[in-house]
């Protein structure tokens, strides 16, 4: 295991992130009582630390012009989810290492991610920062991962309406998209597998893989 990320405090307003709809069929996130404990699986591309202070900033900015009630999230809890793996109730070693091998056959260029807009996924309660024109490479990581999951006879996700972006607080009141004064950008050289522990405001990092010149 490489790390974790994040506070070891629970904050009520921080919700856990709901994986693998891409935005348009995101569903509002709810705690439950039986989740607590539990934790998700994910795969993502993680900002450099430069880039995630920025995008803090930029949800600050967004939360102030708006009258937003919440803060941003934490930088060290910003990310660009690929793909959903599943909600497990203890670490599941299996899994992990059935995922890791699949992974390490993935090839892949790396990109640049650009983020030029703010706006809420209403139903998801949560403001992102995202793109009008859908990235082809992250697209394609997206489809490449679920088929390596499916190779190896894993549960995998695939959505065609995927839409990456990066959500930088949540709240109950919606955000008009709008255009960033800058946008963000930062080049992708790697892909992460997370482990978010439902109910908290903490990941864990548990392997990672290089995108290959």
């Amino acid at each position: 295991m490489l790390g974790k990320a994040g506070n070891e405090v629970v904050r009520s307003e921080q919700k856990s992130f709901s994986f693998g709809h891409g935005g348009a069929g995101l569903k509002p996130r709810q705690k439950h009582a039986d989740d607590l404990g539990k934790s998700n699986l994910f795969l993502a591309i993680v900002p450099e630390r430069e880039v995630a202070l920025q995008a803090v900033d930029i949800g600050r900015g967004v939360a102030q012009r708006f009258g937003l009630s919440k803060d941003p999230r934490p930088h060290e809890l910003m990310h660009v989810s690929l793909n959903a793996i599943g909600k497990y109730p203890d670490f599941p070693d299996d899994i992990v290492f059935a995922v890791s091998a699949a992974m390490a056959t993935v090839r892949a260029m790396p990109f640049e991610v650009v983020f030029d807009r703010a706006m809420s996924f209403a139903n998801a309660k949560a403001v992102v920062l995202a793109n009008a024109v859908r990235s082809e490479e992250m697209m394609d990581l997206h489809v490449q991962l679920a088929k390596e999951m499916w190779a190896v006879g894993l549960t995998f996700t695939y959505n065609p309406r995927f839409m990456p972006h990066m959500t930088v607080l949540y709240d109950e009141t919606p955000v008009p998209e709008h255009m960033l004064a800058e946008p963000i950008r930062w080049i992708a050289r790697e892909f992460v597998l997370i482990r978010s522990f439902v109910g908290k405001s903490e990941y864990e990092y548990i392997d990672r893989w290089p995108l290959l010149d």
